[in-house]
């Protein structure tokens, strides 16, 4: 890569200029083709993962005479910044690691998050318990009995927390610039009108102070631990109803007035947090509650609660992910109107591999469709108009057992980690065996090799085809490397690709059901 060296400087005043026009696009870079490309495959059938390939060279692409299928990458301007791809650290997760022996566990967390491993830069923490944890008893930071309160929170602790904090400290080892994102599933139940972490139940009105209060409190807890938390939502999936894990209900009024006065706690605490805000579905069943919250924070009340938060996080369960056939609402749908409408960043903030997906080819491909790639892209339409998509990408629980567990029986769910770790019996000793999934090769072949440089964010290039096949999308990075990254979903034909940029073209073949990255 010594041919881009030279180019950093003139580089790193664009992409400057475009940090202080926050999420608008900006002007370009000037690039300059490498002597040679390195090139990364992941495919469908196991053959290759995460695997080097030959190097390329770049020749002149000749437009009038192409027959094979074309990707162009823009550089005439620059979108979204990268925020990054990962999942959560459940306390399920947590416990996992905890209990495999050291060098298991240390692999684990280098595969995940060292430069050479997949480079995932973002970890979600569950502020109490999740759906996800090692027992049966649900919990959070705050829990007392049936009768009594603690406005002032002075029995407010993370003694659930300590595998949790034990593997997070870990996770900064291996990769100090982690962010982190923190997500409460309900408050203490003391809080809650149904007075229980099921159910559903909102807030007592007496209590969004302290609700506030307890969020606050839980960022400057853990920041004393080391682990500074950067994005904060208020509450996973505030319309997902009365279940039998935590859960709370949260209307578009009461997310406004508790997304002003976090912020303003947050502010005079000296914390440093970006309020994410929805943290749920954009889809068909969810869109029109997710529409009236995002108006009531970003129109409504812009100038209080708005000026917050820069960020709203979309799951991806609703629907068929990025291609929801409901039209009205889906992901894309939402995207589009989050930095179209709002000026706002968006972030997938959870998604999962479950027993719907059948094969790791299929899930190859559905999440490069749905979750790592078109997402995450450059969104344009018919008439080439562009605008910023998704920073990122986060799957569920970073690690599962290979049937889903640990989590309560009656759950009900059917979830699988971003790594399978088992613990099996092999002549007679007890040893730890760990499978990586098809999400964590999907995201890895992009996360891999985006980082800073010289402090200053990745930020992506506009990337078009005319193939249905194929999904793309590209990356610029502040040593004057683009990123390229191309999937064939084609269950049975191999894509003979052209990737261009400024004229000049790489040619590769890529196999069905396969995604390619091209560090140009």
């Amino acid at each position: 890569m010594k041919a881009l060296k030279k180019f950093a400087a003139a580089a790193v005043g664009a992409v400057m200029a475009c940090s202080a026009l926050g999420l608008a696009a900006c002007d370009g870079i000037s690039y300059t083709h490498p002597d040679r490309v390195s090139v990364y495959e992941t495919a469908g059938t196991k053959s290759s993962l995460f695997a080097r390939k030959s190097s390329l060279a770049f020749s002149e692409f000749k437009e009038e005479d192409y027959t094979r299928q074309t990707v162009y990458v823009s550089t005439d301007k620059l979108y979204q910044s990268y925020v990054g791809y990962g999942a959560s650290m459940t306390h399920a997760s947590a416990h996992l690691l905890a209990e495999a022996d050291a060098e298991t566990r240390s692999d684990i967390l280098h595969d995940l998050f060292s430069r050479d491993g997949a480079n995932f830069g973002v970890v979600r923490i569950p502020v109490g318990a999740s759906d996800y944890i090692a027992g049966d008893m649900y919990f959070t930071c705050d829990d007392l009995p049936d009768g009594e309160t603690d406005a002032s929170l002075e029995k407010f602790n993370l003694d659930n927390d300590v595998e949790l904090i034990g593997v997070l400290k870990q996770v900064l080892e291996v990769n100090p610039e982690i962010k982190f994102m923190a997500s409460p599933w309900s408050a203490p139940a003391w809080m809650k009108l149904n007075g229980a972490l099921v159910g559903g139940g909102g807030l007592k009105e007496d209590m969004y102070e302290v609700y506030a209060d307890y969020l606050v409190k839980f960022v400057s807890e853990y920041k004393k631990q080391g682990i500074n938390i950067s994005m904060l939502t208020l509450l996973n999936e505030p319309s997902v109803g009365a279940l039998s894990y935590p859960t709370m209900d949260m209307n578009a009024v009461e997310a406004a007035k508790l997304t002003e006065l976090t912020g303003k706690k947050l502010a005079a605490a000296g914390l440093s947090v970006d309020i994410v805000s929805w943290d749920f579905n954009y889809g068909s069943s969810s869109g029109a509650f997710a529409d009236t919250y995002l108006e009531q924070i970003y129109e409504e009340n812009a100038e209080t609660a708005g000026k917050y938060s820069a960020t709203v996080g979309l799951h991806g369960y609703d629907g068929d992910g990025y291609f929801n056939p409901d039209m009205m609402y889906g992901m894309r749908n939402g995207i589009e109107k989050i930095s179209k409408d709002y000026g706002k960043a968006s972030l997938i903030t959870e998604i999962t591999e479950s027993a719907a997906g059948t094969d790791f080819a299929s899930n190859l491909t559905y999440a490069c469709k749905n979750i790592v790639v078109n997402p995450c892209a450059v969104q344009t339409d018919a008439d080439d108009n562009a605008w910023n998509g998704a920073g990122g990408a986060l799957y569920w629980n970073y690690v599962l057992t290979s049937d889903g567990q640990p989590t309560p029986a009656y759950h009900g769910n059917e979830c699988y980690g971003v790594i399978s770790l088992d613990k099996i019996t092999r002549r007679g000793e007890t040893v730890y065996k760990y499978t990586k999934s098809s999400a964590y090769y999907a995201m890895a072949q992009v996360s891999r090799f985006m980082y800073d440089v010289d402090g200053t964010s990745c930020y992506a290039l506009k990337t078009t085809t005319e193939y249905a096949d194929l999904n793309v999308m590209s990356y610029y990075r502040n040593d004057g490397a683009v990123i390229a990254v191309v999937c064939n979903t084609n269950e049975t034909n191999t894509a003979p690709v052209d990737v261009v940029i400024d004229g000049m073209k790489i040619s590769y073949d890529m196999l069905p059901q396969s995604v390619v990255t091209f560090v140009c």
